[in-house]
């Protein structure tokens, strides 16, 4: 494995352990991760700025939004 890729399992598993108490299903965390990760690839943000946008999606997606 590449370190991009253990780090992106690593990512998803902790994600998918917050997602857990937020009632997200892990398709749903797949897909928020995956366009965070654009959009942060698109405006050159940091790793720690990419998911912390991944996990204010999550939280607006837990509330119906």
């Amino acid at each position: 494995m590449s370190e991009t890729t253990d780090q992106s399992a690593v990512e998803m598993r902790g994600l998918l352990r917050f997602a857990q108490g937020l009632g997200l299903d892990e398709e749903t965390v797949r897909e928020i991760y995956e366009a965070a990760g654009r959009d942060a690839m698109a405006t050159g943000a940091s790793d720690d700025t990419r998911m912390s946008e991944v996990r204010k999606r999550m939280l607006a997606a837990a509330q119906g939004g």
